[in-house]
């Protein structure tokens, strides 16, 4: 047995997975109890998040651990360059930056407790295609990168994706990110940009995802006309979709009768009550409580790249703004607008396709801008946009390690399929952006 081999066989039998669990939902309780009720229990829960992290870090992939210790040494350096020309940031600030959407990403978990897959009888063609991409878009809008392994290993062929799949998989996960508050970039947004009006954000978002929806079939149709004659997709049955439209109409409803109440709480929470509620409903509570104890104990620790990546961004950002704060940054203009929000925009999609975490990009730039953001809500698309193209375009991105490791997808066939597309929705979010200002939204 070769050395790799060992190591492997020791991370995936890594004795920490159940203490980790436990931690995790534990900071996850913690926090959502400290948001209505402030009972000084943030200090609390940033520590055990950071040992859950400590616990889970020896399981993450070379690259993951690369790109977090590098957010993090470097949030940790602007934060001490910042102390020594005399900033207050607490350490509370500092580690617990990212705290809430920790939270966030340890509730939405839960709802894969309660997804159940299945697919409806559909004729090759067009609209299989049609209906296996909407199908994907509405089921990954809170099944996150599960709905890509999900719907991928049924529309695979032995070889890897065709170029249809790719759209399919790609374009409907990508384009959920602009409106679903359950992929953490829309919570994230509200978190790091104060002042951003949902009401305002989300009929630009919707339209810009019903375009890149709609560019995406017109694609397959010219593009891939004869494979698209023979396409049987994966067309999702009404009642996988039924926990999507659940929880997407109870944050709205709960939203407008409880405005006082943050996004992230309420997503945090029906991300876990809905879907053990529903449990019991189907099953007896006997085997929910069996399904609830292997999710917190096995599942839970399979989030620790996206928290650990979270919340090294946090310590990046709280960083970064500290060092905005006591002058040892300075930006080339001093407010916002429709212009900067295009250029913050083409350069998210630009450094991701260089290799930088999306995510990390819109802690940076949100952190560069906090005191200078008089538009949120144009920067708001700016984010979102541009965090949804760099995740279905850069090679680099979560969603094409998926593709690439699990669908043999290779990095010229995603560059040469997503490119193209990627240019055209940047131009039309640009004019986009532009339209707002015009219209007097900022």
């Amino acid at each position: 047995m070769t050395s790799h081999q060992i190591a492997q066989k020791m991370i995936n039998h890594w004795p920490g997975a159940k203490i980790a669990g436990v931690l995790a939902l534990t900071m996850c309780l913690l926090t959502l109890l400290n948001i209505v009720l402030p009972l000084g229990l943030a200090g609390l829960a940033t520590l055990l998040c950071w040992l859950y992290i400590a616990i889970e870090i020896p399981r993450l992939k070379p690259k993951q651990r690369k790109q977090i210790l590098t957010l993090f040494i470097i949030g940790i350096a602007a934060a001490l360059l910042a102390w020594s020309q005399g900033a207050d940031v607490s350490l509370q600030t500092l580690f617990g930056e990212h705290l809430k959407l920790a939270m966030l990403l340890t509730s939405i978990s839960f709802i894969g407790m309660a997804s159940r897959v299945g697919c409806e009888v559909s004729k090759p063609g067009l609209h299989s295609f049609i209906t296996t991409l909407l199908g994907m878009h509405f089921f990954s809008s809170v099944a996150n990168f599960s709905s890509v392994i999900i719907v991928g290993d049924q529309i695979k062929h032995k070889q890897g994706i065709d170029q249809l799949s790719q759209l399919v998989l790609s374009r409907g996960f990508g384009m959920a990110v602009l409106w679903s508050p359950f992929l953490s970039l829309l919570p994230l947004v509200l978190e790091q940009v104060p002042g951003v009006d949902l009401a305002q954000v989300y009929p630009f978002a919707i339209t810009l995802a019903v375009i890149g929806l709609l560019l995406s079939v017109i694609e397959a149709r010219f593009r891939s006309a004869s494979a698209l004659q023979g396409f049987s997709g994966y067309p999702l049955k009404t009642e996988t979709l039924a926990l999507p439209v659940i929880l997407i109409a109870l944050i709205l409803l709960l939203s407008w009768q409880m405005p006082q109440l943050p996004t992230v709480f309420l997503v945090s929470l029906l991300s876990m009550v809905v879907p053990i509620l529903l449990m019991l409903v189907l099953s007896n509570p006997r085997s929910a409580g069996r399904k609830l104890s292997v999710h917190v104990s096995e599942k839970l620790s399979e989030s620790r790249a996206e928290i650990s990546l979270f919340m090294s961004a946090g310590v990046l950002a709280a960083g970064v703004k500290a060092c905005i704060g006591v002058g040892l940054i300075s930006l080339p203009f001093t407010q916002t607008d429709a212009g900067v929000a295009s250029l913050v925009l083409l350069m998210i999609v630009g450094l991701a396709y260089l290799g930088i975490h999306q995510l990390a990009l819109v802690a940076i730039f949100a952190g560069l801008l906090a005191d200078i953001t008089v538009t949120p809500n144009l920067m708001a698309i700016a984010y979102v946009l541009g965090t949804s193209l760099a995740m279905s375009g850069s090679t680099f991105s979560g969603l094409n390690f998926i593709m690439k490791s699990r669908f043999n997808a290779t990095d010229g066939e995603i560059i040469q399929n997503q490119l193209p597309y990627n240019l055209v929705m940047l131009a039309t979010g640009c004019g986009i952006i532009y339209l707002m200002e015009a219209m007097g939204i900022h």
